[in-house]
């Protein structure tokens, strides 16, 4: 059996973005006639009967211990016929004897979770039966210690002894068994039970009770004998009991559940007896020469799943059963075997849509263990695409990532253990070459020209090939440049668009763009400051190219200029004005592209400006003395002082005046008062002639 993912298994599976990887081919690893046709050991030629028997097809070979309960480590029998190939029994298209049906047989058996026979056995002089548990013998002990083997005396052994005159029963049975254990029960593949051989009885009494204990004292070997039904466990001689298939002719749709509690229950009261417990799907003689129209109908599958969940109703991992006898393997004749498994009367349909894979089911989904999705490139040979839980109904078949083609697809409904499988009808698919995906990768995006760029198309991808060839056009006009990578150097400042194109093996191309911004250089910002900017004379004034940058660049030169002639290299300075007037103080920075920025702003210095006479000269008399006064509020009045003495007065902003005066050094002081009072004087030093 294939290994199951797991829903979320599945999930991850699928590919977020809904495109094919499309790298897959299909690799066989299985056929449809494998899939569809008979796995089983019957014949291939046995088709289906009125009595419910399948024909041989396709059946599930999930464990049958998946059915059990859970921790489940009882061996699994099946009773199994020998007889088929006589004359006076069905043909069901094989000789039970043969060597190579028995070996197929036993291999069936292995692939669904059986590890032995219990042969339903007449006696040595029923020829073909025997023959059967010879072969069975061989194959069993073939096979390692995987598969045992066992021997249910029919009481049908003792018929002909029954019907002649004189014939001892209890004798028969000993001698019977006594080939038994001499033909059969020392085989190293035959079944024990702590180290004794069990022999199990089927109806052993029919043509009257038989002495237990004699027999059990004269047959070799020191077998265990196991009855049947509840009263097997207290029948003579008794070491244990089997149930079986028990038919309410009443009622063809009672599974018989009120007898194998009984069954059950019972047990519990001889826990050192063996219990063989049993899982049947049904039963119908109706075909049968003997048939006496017992029927229990096998509603589906659903009996097969009922009668092995009981038995979890009973015991558990801590409480095992002894084993299991599953009634039949092939007793064909009362409709009963499970050779050519169980119909389960579903049917599936598939339809895709897009990439989605869907199904349906019609019938009872609790009979369906798993789904599988087939794939095929030529409609015969299949590779699965994984197994899904009963759950799912649908598939995304991108996350199967299968490379451009036409595929057939198929989902198998895989049945509980030996029920039908089914498939599903062909469903076509194709899936298309896809052209790569391009990817165009470029640093720098932004920057002043003269800009270099590096742009590469790595990044691209082909999702069902490979990329053959690449190149990048840099959207100024330029060539463009093949290959995966390019270096591009822009000289003009603008926005411009880059177009990167890949091609894959199979022709297909796509592109991708990307945007470059190439800026000019620019030159260097300046926010000057001088503080204070106005005062009166002399006035200190400190000098700052606040927050002075470079946008795209570094300031490599910065002067100030004062407006009074006076300068200083640097950011900032300290500076007096000696004399009142108007200056305008610059700030001029130069960054690293030799690109410069200029910041002005005036200072407005208050007091006496004296424009004759000039300090320190010397002149005829009368004197000219001319001055004007400036503030930050109106002049009301200015006068002229010589040697400390008042010469002249007047209420205005300037004064205009000749005074005379004697020869010598004079000390002369021009001085103004503003509206608020204060004071403002220039002093000068003459000599008059």
């Amino acid at each position: 059996m294939r290994s199951k993912l797991a829903p979320s298994a599945i999930l991850m599976l699928c590919l977020a973005s809904g495109a094919y990887a499309g790298t897959n081919n299909v690799v066989p690893t299985t056929t449809l006639t494998a899939e569809t046709g008979n796995n089983t050991s019957a014949a291939s030629t046995f088709t289906p009967q009125s009595d419910g028997n399948l024909g041989a097809g396709n059946v599930s070979k999930v464990s049958i211990r998946t059915l059990l309960y859970a921790g489940s480590n009882t061996p699994i029998y099946a009773h199994f016929m020998g007889w088929f190939g006589q004359s006076n029994h069905m043909s069901v298209g094989y000789t039970s004897s043969s060597g190579t049906q028995v070996k197929a047989q036993v291999s069936d058996a292995l692939s669904r979770g059986i590890s032995g026979f219990i042969l339903d056995w007449y006696g040595p002089n029923n020829s073909m039966p025997n023959n059967t548990a010879l072969a069975l013998m061989n194959e069993a002990q073939s096979r390692g210690g995987a598969f045992q083997f066992g021997i249910m005396y029919d009481g049908g052994a003792l018929g002909a002894c029954a019907a002649t005159s004189g014939c001892n029963l209890n004798q028969q049975a000993i001698n019977d068994l006594t080939y038994a254990y001499n033909n059969f029960e020392q085989s190293s593949a035959y079944m024990t039970s702590n180290g004794r051989p069990v022999v199990w009885f089927f109806s052993p009494d029919r043509y009257g009770t038989l002495n237990w204990a004699q027999i059990a004292s004269s047959v070799p070997g020191n077998p265990l004998f196991v009855f049947q039904n509840s009263g097997g466990f207290t029948h003579g001689n008794s070491s244990g009991s089997f149930s079986w298939v028990i038919i309410d002719t009443s009622n063809a749709y009672d599974w018989n559940q009120s007898y194998l509690d009984n069954f059950y229950l019972t047990s519990f009261s001889y826990p050192q007896e063996l219990t063989y417990g049993t899982g049947y799907k049904g039963f119908n003689d109706s075909l049968a020469a003997w048939g006496a129209n017992r029927i229990m109908n096998q509603q589906c599958g659903q009996v097969w799943m009922n009668t092995l969940a009981e038995i979890g109703r009973y015991f558990s991992a801590s409480n095992q059963l002894n084993a299991i006898q599953l009634v039949t393997w092939n007793d064909y004749e009362e409709g009963s075997e499970l050779e050519t498994g169980i119909d389960n009367c579903v049917s599936l349909s598939a339809t895709l849509t897009a990439n989605v894979l869907s199904w349906s089911v019609t019938g009872n989904l609790n009979t369906v263990d798993h789904f599988t999705v087939f794939i095929s490139s030529d409609g015969e040979n299949l590779m699965s695409l994984g197994d899904l839980p009963a759950t799912a109904t649908s598939l995304n078949l991108t996350s199967a990532a299968m490379a451009p083609g036409s595929y057939t697809l198929h989902v198998k409904a895989v049945g509980k253990p030996s029920l039908a499988n089914k498939m599903s009808q062909a469903v076509a698919y194709s899936v298309a070459d896809l052209p790569p995906t391009a990817q165009l990768s470029v640093t720098p995006t932004s920057g002043v020209a003269p800009l270099v760029v590096n742009a590469s198309t790595a990044g691209s991808t082909d999702a069902d090939g490979t990329i053959v060839s690449s190149s990048i056009n840099f959207g100024d006009g330029s060539a463009t440049v093949a290959g995966p990578a390019a270096s591009h150097t822009y000289t003009v400042p603008g926005t411009y668009a880059l177009t990167a194109t890949v091609t894959d093996n199979s022709g297909l191309s796509s592109t991708a763009t990307a945007t470059v911004m190439v800026k000019a250089d620019q030159p260097p910002v300046v926010e000057l400051t001088v503080t204070p900017s106005s005062g009166a004379s002399p006035l200190a004034v400190a000098v700052y190219a606040n927050s002075s940058y470079d946008p795209d660049g570094t300031i490599t030169a910065s002067k100030i200029t004062f407006g009074d002639g006076a300068s200083a290299s640097g950011i900032s300075a300290n500076h007096t004005y000696t004399g009142p007037g108007t200056y305008t103080v610059s700030a001029t920075l130069t960054d690293n592209a030799g690109l410069s920025s200029t910041a002005s702003t005036v200072v407005q210095v208050y007091g006496v400006k004296v424009t004759s006479p000039a300090n320190g000269t010397t002149l005829s008399s009368p004197v000219h003395v001319a001055a004007s006064a400036t503030s930050a509020h109106p002049i009301t009045a200015m006068r002229i002082y010589v040697d400390n003495i008042s010469r002249y007065a007047t209420n205005s902003s300037s004064l205009n005046r000749y005074v005379s005066l004697s020869a010598g050094t004079h000390y002369v002081v021009v001085q103004a008062w503003d509206s608020t009072g204060a004071v403002f004087k220039t002093p000068v030093n003459i000599t008059v002639k």
